[in-house]
């Protein structure tokens, strides 16, 4: 049997794999039931009764202002007729009261970095745990006696772990995107959808399935760094907590200038949207009807990609350095 058909079946008989990919979808199947239970599609009677709300509403507001018109005018003075204005029927608008319907155009985009980060949790765990069970349960060397070329052996393993990753990553785009266009269809609309619309959301699914391979590659070249699962996941949970959670309120105690540009989520966020603009509210900023004057900084996905690119070139090479010259013993 040759090593690639071999690491194929050992990647996907695993139990972790089965149950890692199992939870991921279960928990893209719960948000999808959220958003089913919290859309609702306009009907004759949603309508009918939004527009009776609105009334309602109009109504005690203006019994409301009448009863304190008197005072208000007493006190406003020379600017009663500016300041003692009553509530305009305009204002109250039916769609105002009526339940979310689901924008398929609008919340796709949006939502697609839960898909993205949720799959890419899965690929982390499932690259690490690929190799770094090996290590630790003593397959590694094993495996070495048969087939003793080591660059081979964990360039192999890489492949097949990214080759079945993809598999899962388009997979689940393609249910998490289908899955959208039917609530769309029951609990919203999709109008608006265009070539140019689908080629767009296509071409983020793509940067999607790259980013999973992205997490499912460095936690891969962690843990055979470590020659164990735990110091992927130790990695993995100190970035969390102290290089992201300790960093955020570091930042914003100190009033760091754009610091959000640090925290990996709004990388993550940039890499799938093409840019993303943050405002720095550290300093005096003023805010009208128009928006707020505070300075702006735009991140673009490609400076995000080239530094991700960079991390994960160093683990992997590290990881392969380390498999050349260290005792596997």
């Amino acid at each position: 049997m040759s090593l690639v058909r071999a690491e194929r079946r050992r990647f996907i008989k695993r139990r972790l794999t089965i149950w890692m990919v199992v939870i991921g979808v279960l928990i893209l199947g719960a948000v999808i039931t959220g958003f089913a239970l919290t859309h609702e599609k306009p009907t004759a009677a949603t309508l009918a009764a939004a527009e009776a709300a609105a009334e309602r509403d109009y109504k005690e507001q203006t019994l409301m202002f009448e009863r304190y018109k008197a005072e208000c005018e007493a006190n406003a003075g020379t600017d009663a007729a500016m300041k003692c204005q009553g509530p305009e029927r305009e204002w109250f608008k039916a769609e105002h009261y009526m339940p979310p319907q689901f924008n398929f155009k609008e919340m796709f985009g949006e939502t697609l970095i839960v898909w993205a980060a949720i799959t890419a949790m899965v690929g982390f765990v499932l690259g690490a745990t690929f190799v770094g069970a090996e290590w630790s349960s003593g397959s590694m060397m094993n495996l070495l006696t048969w087939r003793p070329r080591r660059m081979n052996v964990l360039g192999t393993k890489l492949g097949v772990a990214l080759g079945w990753m993809t598999v899962v990553g388009v997979v689940t785009f393609g249910l998490w995107g289908g899955a959208q266009y039917i609530l769309g269809k029951t609990s919203g609309t999709t109008a608006g959808m265009t070539p140019g619309t689908w080629q767009s959301f296509g071409l983020t699914g793509l940067r999607g399935v790259a980013m999973i391979l992205a997490f499912t590659a460095l936690g891969f070249g962690l843990a055979s760094l470590g020659r164990h699962t735990a110091l992927a996941l130790g990695v993995a949970i100190a970035v969390v907590i102290v290089g992201q959670i300790g960093l955020a309120i570091v930042l914003q105690m100190a009033n760091v200038k754009f610091a959000e540009a640090y925290l990996i989520p709004v990388h993550m966020y940039t890499w799938l949207n093409k840019e993303v603009t943050l405002q720095d509210f550290s300093g005096q900023v003023t805010c009208d009807q128009n928006g707020c004057d505070a300075p702006e900084l735009i991140l673009r996905y490609t400076s995000t990609g080239y530094v991700a690119l960079g991390v994960i070139a160093v683990v992997l090479a590290l990881a392969f350095v380390s498999m050349r010259k260290r005792d596997v013993a």
